[in-house]
């Protein structure tokens, strides 16, 4: 954030859009172990040390590699992320359990999302956190510069989609 004041529109979204392009790699999930897209290099903390490295010559690129850095770092919390793929490709980290192997093993992308809803919004600790980074975003927001304060539609965007999809699992589970 303390970067955005130098950055232009285009570049702004770039930054704002960047942590959430980093799981677009659940598409190639089939192709990591467990379909487990977190066991992927794109969930390693090793892309984005190298987009630091390059953004000292690039501000933009060091603004990704950070977002990048959170975003791995972040992703540590609740089931873990193989930081060092592809030279340690197990998971680290993660306070939720792990999915049993049936769930992993299933065909179906609704079910096993079904299951992750479930068990992400069944932890007290993760409904914590999420309250909590979402007051620190916010505060952040207000005390950098409150012009960036309609970032947050962003975020009330991917809570309602959250929300919605935690609730239609719970209903096919009612069913």
């Amino acid at each position: 954030m303390l970067f955005l004041p130098t950055l232009d529109f285009f570049k702004f979204c770039l930054v704002v859009l960047f942590p959430f392009l980093i799981d677009l790699d659940f598409v190639l999930s089939k192709y990591a172990k467990n379909n487990n897209h977190r066991r992927l290099i794109s969930h390693s903390i090793i892309p984005y040390i190298c987009l630091l490295i390059i953004g000292i010559f690039f501000p933009l690129i060091l603004v990704l590699g950070i977002c990048g850095v959170v975003h791995i770092l972040t992703d540590l919390i609740d089931w873990g992320t193989a930081i060092f793929a592809p030279f340690y490709s197990e998971p680290i980290g993660g306070f939720l359990p792990n999915p049993p192997k049936e769930i992993t093993e299933i065909p179906d992308f609704r079910k096993r999302q079904c299951w992750f809803a479930r068990t992400y919004y069944a932890s007290l600790n993760m409904k914590l956190l999420e309250i909590l980074f979402g007051i620190f975003a916010i505060v952040s927001i207000v005390l950098i510069d409150y012009h960036y304060l309609w970032i947050i539609l962003f975020y009330f965007v991917f809570l309602a989609f959250q929300i919605h999809l935690n609730l239609r699992c719970r209903s096919k589970d009612n069913r």
